[in-house]
């Protein structure tokens, strides 16, 4: 069972919105340590709910599960109360005692606070100002905590509740009696399952009226998160049947009727049958706009000396195109020669004196493109899209590449970055429709030319769309699809290029850089022979540091092989058994993209120190922007990163990349092979056992997103269709 402590938070050695780490000064006075999912601030008296454990490291420690804040009982701990919470400014400990002296009770302080603060200017020579501002947080603090703790009922964590009062106030517990969905909107953190089991714990119909429009949304949603950009109406109502499961026989119909609501109101659209949100059938609308305006409109550059020599003809082909066209892609494969004939178009474009911006949508990808190209004599800074655009984590702040970025006062500002002739994307495979669309509503083709380069086989954006393999697929701009792997690029290449025509070649050998371990039958033989191979065989026999040097890649997140499980092991290894999530040199990744962080998208390094305390946190160096503390809400999304999934590790090389692939991964498919081993620069070790490796190199899974280019190029979209009906 549960228990209650109760006290005053002495001191706090960690503290974050979700989570802190402390001592508390219980109500007979002994000292405690605690630690739990929420924000715990020096000098609250609260009551917290868990259970005592025996850390190792630490001794005794109160693990709790809950905290809610108390009024003293008695009064030395009322005055304390007063004079040192900083909801109270201004109230000093001489102050408290005269307003505490004055009270019989809490109770009764608490009524004159709130209804007689006029008697205790008279008898007590307060300041009004002081008593008013007391009264006006006093009132403001106690019905925050009746919040919480109504809210504490439904297992909301201390950061969640923090999130609601700040958006809703106390109005919360209306709001949440009223319609509990609306939260959905509002807090990011919200999701329908969470709202939903809040709701029906409070006794919410299942055919609550808020409860199917969540349902609706949610299912539209989840279709976006997997990266569609829309889902048939008949799909739509059959799942949001599945989930909301109602009871009644006519629930599909209740659910249309709903579904129909949502539609006329603007919070779905539809073209033909397919339904999504306004903002994604307005993304790609813009995308192929621009692409019909301009996809194939030639804009011939004059004054350029071509300089042909040295290329193959596909190669030859690309470079003429990006001279000739406003917008043109150029796609291919390892050791194809992409980075080559894009150093010949940025030396023919510098050349001529025109402005070329270069991005890519990582910082690994923008920091290894400028340094690929720095090797072939071509000296340009690379950005990630989103520093490009000038975002700041809220909205984009740079109007136009094309033109002058002005002042206020409508000068050109001096201190912007001049405007762009050619802006080149990197990695274009990566970028999803919202980034695009973005990106291209701040060019202006009449003045700016657009070269898209990436690898079509590679794995699609983590967010909704498909443009490149769109674009591809459908002729939407001239494509140049590079398919000759040039002599030059090594065993590496060629055999990580081999995996797209269905082979997985053997080790390579008298050459290090490919080889093949498939005849392990169990996972943890992997995990055995792995650990062995990181930590002693590679830095033995390659002379490769195993943190910086070499990257695990898994398809998955979960189970023995997965990168929780591979991160835990190998953390052990180095550090043995862990109090704290971290250690410090362990290799890390910001999971979340912040950018906050140099404009850095996902951005990995090491633990170099670990800072205690309020305000502390994480110094981590990380790759391209330097040593930066990680604290507050962004240590939770600090992660181990000795092992990632392809998808993260996207955009990025390493010297050494180690592949799990396994009879366990049965979903793997030959792109997201394809993606593991091109992350290779050096060596490429490839693990697990034939079948799987068979299975996935054979598996032609290429992910065929729903996404609206397609489904207008395809011509698809029934004109004055019911997006609701079920197509024959």
């Amino acid at each position: 069972m549960p228990e209650k402590i109760s006290g005053t938070v002495h001191r706090t050695y960690f503290a974050s919105p979700k989570f802190s780490a402390g001592v508390l000064q219980t109500d007979v006075g002994d000292r405690v340590r605690f630690r739990g999912p929420f924000c715990a601030n020096e000098g609250d008296l609260v009551t917290l709910v868990g259970r005592w454990k025996d850390d190792p490291k630490y001794g005794l420690q109160f693990a709790a599960d809950s905290l809610s804040y108390e009024l003293p009982d008695n009064a030395d701990g009322l005055i304390q109360y007063l004079a040192k919470h900083p909801a109270f400014v201004g109230v000093g400990e001489a102050t408290a005692r005269k307003i505490v002296r004055h009270a019989a009770s809490a109770a009764h302080l608490d009524r004159l606070i709130r209804q007689d603060i006029d008697d205790l200017r008279r008898q007590l020579r307060i300041p009004r100002a002081t008593l008013e501002s007391l009264r006006e947080a006093w009132i403001a603090h106690s019905a925050d905590n009746e919040v919480r703790s109504y809210l504490a009922g439904f297992g909301l964590t201390h950061h969640q509740m923090e999130t609601l009062l700040e958006t809703f106030g106390s109005a919360v517990v209306g709001v949440l009696r009223a319609d509990p969905y609306q939260l959905i909107r509002y807090v990011k953190a919200y999701g329908f399952k969470k709202v939903d089991k809040i709701a029906r714990a409070m006794g919410t119909p299942k055919d609550h009226a808020g409860r199917i429009q969540a349902g609706l949304l949610y299912v539209v949603s989840d279709e976006l998160s997997s990266g569609h950009t829309w889902t048939a109406g008949a799909d739509l109502l059959d799942k949001a049947n599945d989930l909301l499961l109602l009871d009644t026989l006519d629930s599909r119909d209740v659910i249309r009727a709903s579904a129909d609501g949502l539609l006329r109101d603007g919070q779905l659209v539809a073209d033909g049958n397919a339904v999504t949100t306004p903002l994604f059938l307005e993304t790609e609308q813009y995308i192929q706009s621009v692409f019909d305006l301009h996809g194939w409109k030639e804009r011939p550059l004059p004054g350029i000396h071509q300089q042909l020599a040295g290329l193959k003809a596909k190669q030859a082909e690309a470079y003429q195109a990006a001279l000739r066209h406003a917008i043109v892609v150029i796609s291919g494969g390892a050791g194809t020669g992409k980075t080559y004939v894009l150093a010949r178009l940025s030396k023919s474009f510098q050349q001529a004196g025109l402005r070329v911006a270069l991005c890519s949508p990582t910082g690994k990808a923008a920091k290894r493109i400028e340094e690929s190209l720095r090797s072939l004599g071509l000296n340009l800074e690379a950005k990630t899209i989103h520093r490009l655009l000038e975002y700041d984590g809220h909205q984009f702040h740079r109007e136009s590449l094309s033109w002058p970025t002005q002042t206020e006062d409508g000068e050109d500002d001096e201190d912007a970055d001049p405007p762009y002739d050619v802006v080149v994307v990197d990695e274009v495979s990566m970028v999803d429709a919202p980034l695009m669309a973005e990106l291209l509503r701040r060019i202006d083709f009449t003045q700016t030319r657009l070269i898209l380069v990436g690898d079509h086989n590679q794995l699609p954006p983590v967010g909704p769309g498909n443009v490149l393999r769109d674009i591809i697929q459908h002729n939407l701009v001239p494509t140049i699809i590079l398919d000759e792997v040039v002599r030059q690029a090594g065993v590496l290449k060629t055999n990580s290029m081999a995996v797209l025509s269905e082979t997985i070649a053997p080790t390579a050998v008298d050459d290090p850089a490919w080889t093949v371990v498939d005849a392990f039958k169990e996972p943890q033989q992997i995990q055995v022979y792995l650990r062995e191979l990181v930590l002693q065989k590679i830095p033995g026999r390659l002379q490769l540091d195993p943190i910086h040097d070499v990257q695990i890649i898994t398809p998955t997140h979960i189970g023995p092989l997965g990168t929780k499980a591979i991160n835990q092991m190998m953390q052990r290894s180095l550090h043995g058994d862990m109090q704290g999530k971290v250690a410090i040199a362990d290799k890390v990744i910001q999971a979340v993209s912040d950018y906050r962080l140099g404009g850095m998208n996902r951005p990995r390094g090491p633990v170099v120190a670990i800072e205690t305390g309020s305000g502390g946190g994480y110094c981590i160096d990380f790759d391209g922007c330097g040593e930066r503390l990680i604290k507050d809400e962004q240590v939770l999304n600090v992660q181990l990163a000795y092992a990632l999934t392809a998808h993260k590790a996207q955009g990025s090389e390493f010297p050494c990349a180690v592949v799990l692939c396994h009879k366990s991964h049965f979903f793997a498919d030959r792109n997201w092979l394809y993606t593991a081993v091109t992350r290779a620069s050096r060596y490429c070790i490839l693990m697990g056992d034939r079948w799987g490796l068979r299975n996935a190199v054979k598996k032609n899974n290429t992910i065929r997103r729903r996404t609206f280019l397609s489904l207008w190029a395809n011509n698809a979209s029934p004109k004055n269709a019911d997006p609701l009906e079920v197509l024959p």
